[in-house]
């Protein structure tokens, strides 16, 4: 059946997607690049993020998504739980305040794998523009985060 009125499903804006997408890095362990025997190591990896204001929420929710299963196999892996919520993200004088959920801290043990947690985390957030430090909560407690 041929589609006698064309115009009416496609648009011609001239705004294209990639007006609405940014490009940023977040970053992973890697076990072939030595991060199993340096926890602090970590390496980027692209991800496409909605474009906005702040690049943070965006960049730390495609960080809380995971590796993807290419990346697993060139050996990327995360320390992060799964199923982890960002509740709030703020920035003030370039310091990011993130808070969690609890699933954030759940069944986080031992110095390396903290170490590795942190790096992630910050290192993803410090390379944006717009944060030069990062203060970790979960629900709304910052004592006790992160501790090996």
């Amino acid at each position: 059946m041929a589609v006698k009125n064309y115009n009416k499903f496609f648009s011609y804006n001239s705004a294209g997607a990639f007006e609405w997408e940014k490009t940023v890095d977040v970053y992973f362990g890697n076990k072939n690049m030595g991060s199993l025997e340096d926890c602090s190591k970590v390496f980027p990896v692209s991800r496409v993020i909605l474009n906005a204001e702040t690049f943070g929420p965006g960049a730390l929710e495609a960080l809380l998504n995971g590796v993807f299963e290419k990346e697993k196999e060139a050996g990327y892996f995360t320390g992060l739980n799964d199923k982890i919520l960002l509740q709030k993200f703020e920035i003030k004088n370039k310091t990011a305040y993130v808070d969690f959920n609890s699933r954030f801290n759940e069944k986080v043990a031992g110095s390396c794998k903290v170490t590795a947690i942190k790096s992630q985390i910050e290192t993803t957030l410090n390379n944006l523009p717009d944060i030069d430090s990062v203060v970790l909560s979960v629900n709304g407690q910052t004592e006790g985060i992160l501790e090996p």
